[in-house]
């Protein structure tokens, strides 16, 4: 593809033709890549996707990025797997949002909250300064390079008794449920919850709580009655929630801590714009170390050269993450973690994130200006995405596919009484579209 007009009509879509124009190699960046195909009609109807391992080798990936970035399609009815004989392109020629897809191009995709290309640095001085000196004939092994481990201790909300590196937070939560979870299991997540996590969920078959949740995260109430259903897992989101934008206070950390120490679920912390925070570091961690899993990510201020997480928490869960990389080979290598901790202490990269952070909130309040002016609420004012109150979120999303805007419906991340009346809109690649937009959010 890469600019190129192949379209793939029939047979295997080649893994290599696949891969070619990924802007961006997470499983996020996968599934919106591929979504755009599909939905343009490079890839047609009924042909049959490469195999994950075939399309990770591509992309020089993990197997289980891209079995995320499957997990999305499925979500969004895209894709459909027919057991060993592969995963194929749906027959979309009968679904509205699809048809007017096929006829108007989407300009605008406010799906993917990744980063904004214009606003990430480029990586190639400190690859190749990480490089140099570098012993590149020893093989790796699935460990996190001192360096960073020392900067990522000096700036963990808790003390983690073991640290692991990932390529994703969702490769870092696959790893996590897999570990503690069966299918049909209960994991709890916020009111609504980030498509990573969704996606991960539905690929690992368990079920999704959605427990209550404020401008602070989940009420500790109702946090209190979803655990009593015996879930093994919760999912929170410290700060920049996605979509619903609220942040841990120190108060809030310790209710939700004091409840969870009354069962026996684990915590992840989805930290997935670190870089990019303004609020201080909360962590429940801080009260309940010995069950609390953060994951770290940096991809969306440092960009896909970037996409590496760091893991730290019990022993119990981070070593046998680290085990199981060890006989997989699915951790991100040295080059990598050197490059990563060298751009995190550069002051030069500190002054554009700066730069990215003030662009950001800029282009996030200027939408929910544009929409406060119209009558429509938007509740996200912290984060990276938006939660915008409509009348019917399948329709609203059709009727921004037929004027070339691609958006997420609610449905796919909240329950179905609180989804089907929101939209989310990630707000990193709005530059002077807000008033267009609103205008659209308003009539639907």
């Amino acid at each position: 593809m890469g600019g190129r007009d192949q379209r793939m009509r029939a047979g295997v879509a080649p893994a290599a033709a696949l891969a070619d124009g990924v802007p961006d190699p997470s499983a996020r960046g996968i599934a919106e890549h591929v979504t755009r195909l599909i939905r343009t009609g490079t890839i047609g109807d009924g042909v049959r996707l490469p195999t994950v391992r075939a399309t990770a080798a591509a992309l020089h990936v993990g197997p289980t990025t891209v079995a995320t970035a499957w997990a999305i399609l499925h979500e969004r009815r895209l894709i459909r797997s027919e057991g060993r004989n592969g995963t194929f392109v749906r027959d979309l020629s009968d679904a509205p949002a699809s048809r007017a897809a096929h006829r108007v191009p989407i300009e605008l995709d406010l799906t993917s909250d990744s980063y904004d290309v214009d606003l990430i640095p480029d990586p190639t001085a400190y690859l190749a300064r990480a490089a140099a000196g570098h012993p590149l004939h020893l093989p790796d092994a699935p460990v996190v390079d001192p360096d960073l481990e020392a900067l990522a201790r000096a700036a963990w909300p808790f003390e983690p008794a073991s640290m692991a590196v990932a390529w994703s937070y969702p490769d870092a939560l696959t790893q996590i449920v897999d570990l503690v979870a069966s299918p049909a299991d209960r994991v709890l997540v916020e009111q609504a919850c980030s498509p990573e996590t969704m996606a991960v969920l539905s690929t690992a078959r368990v079920r999704p709580v959605h427990v209550a949740s404020d401008h602070h995260g989940m009420l500790p109430d109702a946090l209190a009655g979803a655990l009593s259903t015996r879930a093994v897992l919760a999912v929170v989101q410290p700060r920049m929630a996605d979509p619903l934008g609220h942040a841990l206070t120190h108060q809030r950390a310790r209710e939700l801590a004091a409840v969870f120490s009354r069962h026996d679920a684990f915590v992840v912390e989805e930290d997935g714009s670190a870089a990019l925070a303004e609020d201080p570091s909360v962590s429940v961690g801080g009260h309940l170390p010995h069950r609390c899993i953060l994951v770290r990510g940096y991809h969306r201020g440092l960009g896909p050269q970037a996409r590496i997480a760091l893991v730290g928490g019990p022993s119990t869960i981070v070593e046998r993450i680290r085990e199981r990389q060890a006989v997989t080979g699915s951790f991100p290598p040295s080059l990598a973690q050197r490059a990563l901790r060298m751009m995190a202490q550069d002051p030069a990269i500190g002054e554009l994130l700066g730069v990215a952070r003030a662009r950001y909130t800029h282009r996030r309040r200027s939408i929910v200006d544009a929409l406060r002016l119209r009558g429509v609420r938007a509740v996200g004012g912290r984060g990276l995405a938006l939660w915008v109150r409509v009348g019917d979120a399948d329709a609203t999303t059709r009727r921004l596919a037929r004027a070339g805007v691609l958006a997420h419906s609610g449905t796919a991340l909240a329950s179905p009484d609180y989804g089907r009346r929101h939209v989310r809109l990630a707000v990193a690649g709005l530059r002077d579209q807000h008033d267009a937009v609103a205008g659209l959010l308003a009539a639907a």
